[in-house]
């Protein structure tokens, strides 16, 4: 059984995290989105899953690690 997540798409202001809400249901990123999905993922998995010291240290070098340039 392949292993699957549940896609959340959230909509808000650019640059206020925290006015973030979900989007509609049904709502889903085009697919030229998918280098930027795909680089957060890593992200994620690289300063945070496996990722060594503190859940803070982590958190930051996630949030730092930012997709610069071209995708395709």
């Amino acid at each position: 059984m392949a292993a699957r997540s549940h896609l959340a798409v959230f909509t808000g202001p650019a640059g206020d995290a925290t006015r973030l809400r979900p989007g509609r249901m049904g709502l889903a990123p085009c697919v030229w989105e998918a280098a930027v999905l795909a680089h957060e993922r890593d992200a994620l998995t690289r300063h945070v899953l496996d990722g060594h010291g503190a859940l803070d240290e982590r958190l930051v070098a996630w949030r730092g690690d930012a997709l610069d340039g071209e995708v395709r």
